[in-house]
Parts: C-alpha cells; structure tokens; sequence
C-alpha cells in the first residue's frame, strides 16, 4: 500500500478494521479474566482486578512511550524519503523499551505489596491481588513486547498479521481461562496464568515477525543515542502518559471508593476498569490506525490527506463513544452480570454507577483520537497536556473534590467531569488548527 497515494479511505479502512480487532483481543485479556474471577471467584476477585489493573497500565505506558513516539518518527522520515533515518528510529526505540522494561520489572518485582496497598487493597483483597498480580508483574515484559512490536509492524504494512497474532493470543486466553479457572480449579491463580500464557504466544508471534518475515524495519546503528530517545520520549509522551495516568487514576479512584461506597461499588468499579480499558483501547486503535496515514503524509507536507485522515478518525472514534454509552445506560445490570455473580449489594448500586460513569465514554473517544493526531502531526506538548488533563490533573482534583461536595456518587461525576472539560479543549484547539489549515490551503490555491 502507498501511504501517499493511495485512497485515504480505502487506506483508514486497511488500517481500522484489524487495529480495532488487535485492540479488543488485547484487551481480552483483562476482559476475560474479570469474568472467569467473577464468575469462578466472586465479588472479592473482581475487586481484585481492578487493585491489579495498573500493573497492564505500566505495560502500557512503556509500549506506547517507546512505540507510538518511534512509529511517529519513522513514518514521518519515510514521508520525507529517508529510510535510514526511519530505522535509526526504530533501533533507538528498541533499545529505549529494554531499558525502561528491565528497570521497572525489577522495581516492581520488589515491591508488589506496597504497589497493591496504594492501589486501595485491605486485608480481605490483598491475598487474591498477590496471588493474580505475582503472575501478571512476572511477565510485565512480555505485555510490554505485544504493544509496542505490534505499533511498529502495523506501520510496516502488516496490520493483519498484528491482528492475527493479537486474536492467536486472546484465543489462548479464553481457552486457558476456562480449563484453569473452572475443570481445574486452579482459582484467581489460574486466570493470571491464562493472561500470561496468551501475551506469550503473541510476543512469540510478534518476534517471528521480525527475525523471519521480508520487512522494511531494520535495526541500524543511530548516529545520536540520547537525542534520539528524547525525541522518541517527546512525542510519545502523549500516549504513553494517558496509559500512565490511569495508574494514578486507579490509585485515587480505589480508595475514594473504599471510603466513601465500601467493597460492592469497588466490584462495579473493577467491572467498570476492564470495560473502560476495553473502550479506550478500540479508541486507541482508532488513533493507530490513522497515525501512520497521518505522519507520513505530514512528513510529506501533504496536507489534504492527513487531515482528511483526521475527520475519518474522528466521526468513527465518536460513533464507537455513542455505542458503547448507549448499550451501558440502557442495560447496567446485564453488562455487570456478565463479568461476576450479582449480590444483592452489588445489584443496588449498580445502575447508578454504571448509568454516570457511561457518560465519559463519549468524551473519552474524542480526546483519545485526538491524542494520538496531535502527536502524528508533532504537536508534542498539546498531545502531552490533553492526556495530563483528562488522566491526572482534573480527574485528580475531581475525585478529591466531587465527594466532598456530593457524598460517594461524586466520584463517578467526577470521571465525567473531567473527560467532559478536556474535550471542550481538544475541540476548541483542533478548529484552531483546522482554521490554519484553510488559511494554508487558501494561500497555496
């Protein structure tokens, strides 16, 4: 496919459907595991979860800070016609990802259980969060691999095979899941096992890729290291950030629950966590899917079609957002039952919390899509506070404030709120960019 060419369309489409499909697989990792736990463990497991849940969030951060930042780069230097500057890119964003894996791997493997008390777990969740999170942070490397070697093999030309190894694994996962967690019994153990042995087998899939497979990525020997990875950092911070901060999120977010609403609405929260985690990453599968349409056409300077690009992105990105709103406000008990056995306590507070919390779905998809443009177009440091605001500075006021104000059902305001605040700013900053784009296009008729 010719990037600068081709039918943007058609182009989008090539790049959509499987990055969509690559997203839901990945996310079925978490997604499957909360409902085996649920269904096989109870109320107490998929509260869990949602203790465990940033250890996918730190796999995440360093797969998107080193892959998307990377991916960006070297589209752009082929859009430029420099594919020796592309792989130097592609080298130094490999060799960055190691670093960065192997330094966290370490640090965390020292201290899980302090990681899971900050992240809202008590005496009665902290056996089933050590017994799921052991497995999980053993492996970290192994997430980290799928995302970030999946960014940069799908900007090669090959978003099927990203798919195909991505729904290889998610199949080892529910496969495992069910055998582990219910013929053998294995419990809240079994599920990590079965989310570790599905990562695997894509990572595996993925490296084949590399080592076997007739590819355009090369590793070359970078003239400048350090600038190199500050560049690499710089652009994708964006996305990386927004990964990191529902980290921070979830810390504030466990134990603003656990004080104010107690354990069930943490269940709900835990159900709320892997499906939040599922939406945003079909968002940013969207945002991938447009980004090497994006940079290689603004390397190129063409203007007309990463923009065009821009608008496919988007309308998608916010008709996903009103779906998924729409089937969680109209059928909050049955999307929970999915993911664990409903108590009478859970089945009270979940309406409510699902019915609010829905409402951030919409926002989110704009300001994830916008994300991951700004930074395909180097608009770095806007890409960088758009996911600051909506992850950690309003979000972290919010949830501080909101239940002050309004008691325990702030806290789900409070998510809204924020996601709501960020995209009046991601839309007004986008029509200031579009208007610059007229005015160029005006000037060059």
């Amino acid at each position: 496919m010719n990037l600068l060419k081709d039918d943007v369309k058609k182009l989008f489409l090539k790049f959509l459907i499987p990055a969509i499909s690559s997203a839901i697989a990945v996310a079925a990792y978490s997604l499957v595991d909360t409902i085996a736990i649920g269904q096989g463990v109870g109320a107490d497991g998929t509260a869990a979860c949602a203790v465990v849940l940033p250890i996918f969030s730190i796999a995440n951060f360093i797969a998107l800070l080193c892959g998307i930042g990377g991916c960006v780069l070297r589209s752009q230097a082929k859009g430029e016609g420099n594919e020796e500057k592309g792989n130097a890119y592609f080298t130094s964003a490999v060799c960055l990802v190691m670093l960065i894996t192997f330094v966290v791997w370490g640090i965390g493997n020292l201290i899980q259980n302090d990681f899971y008390r900050l992240c809202g777990a008590d005496e009665v969740l902290m056996p089933y969060a050590k017994e799921y999170g052991a497995w999980i942070f053993a492996c970290l490397p192994s997430f980290v691999i799928t995302a970030f070697l999946g960014a940069f093999i799908r900007t090669d030309g090959s978003p099927k095979y990203v798919m195909c190894s991505t729904l290889i694994g998610g199949a080892v996962n529910i496969v495992g899941d069910w055998l582990l967690v219910f013929p053998l019994n294995m419990g809240i153990a079994g599920a990590a096992i079965a989310t570790v042995l599905g990562s695997m087998t894509q990572a595996m899939l993925l490296l084949i890729y590399i080592l076997l497979k007739k590819t355009s990525l090369k590793l070359v020997k970078p003239h400048h290291w350090l600038p190199a990875f500050k560049k690499i950092v710089m652009v994708g911070f964006g996305s990386g950030i927004g990964a990191l901060s529902v980290i921070a999120v979830s810390f504030i977010a466990n134990n603003q629950i656990m004080k104010y609403c107690g354990a069930p609405s943490l269940a709900v929260y835990g159900v709320l966590g892997t499906v939040s985690a599922l939406f945003l990453s079909i968002f940013s599968g969207i945002g991938q899917a447009a980004q090497p349409i994006v940079s290689e056409n603004y390397g190129a300077g063409n203007v007309n079609r990463y923009w065009k690009a821009e608008g496919l992105g988007m309308k998608t990105a916010v008709l996903f957002g009103i779906l998924f709103t729409a089937v969680c406000v109209a059928f909050p008990i049955e999307v929970t039952s999915i993911f664990m056995k409903m108590t009478p306590e859970v089945a009270e507070v979940t309406p409510y919390i699902l019915r609010v919390y829905a409402l951030s779905f919409i926002p989110l998809a704009v300001n994830t899509f916008t994300t991951y443009y700004l930074q395909s177009i180097t608009q770095a440091k806007m890409a960088s506070l758009v996911s600051l605001l909506r992850g950690l500075i309003l979000n972290g006021a919010f949830l501080y404030l909101f239940p002050l104000v309004v008691g325990g059902n702030g806290v789900w305001w409070a998510i809204f709120f924020a996601e709501f605040g960020t995209t009046v700013i991601c839309v007004v900053y986008l029509l200031r960019l579009y208007e610059r784009y007229k005015q160029y296009a005006n000037e060059e008729c």
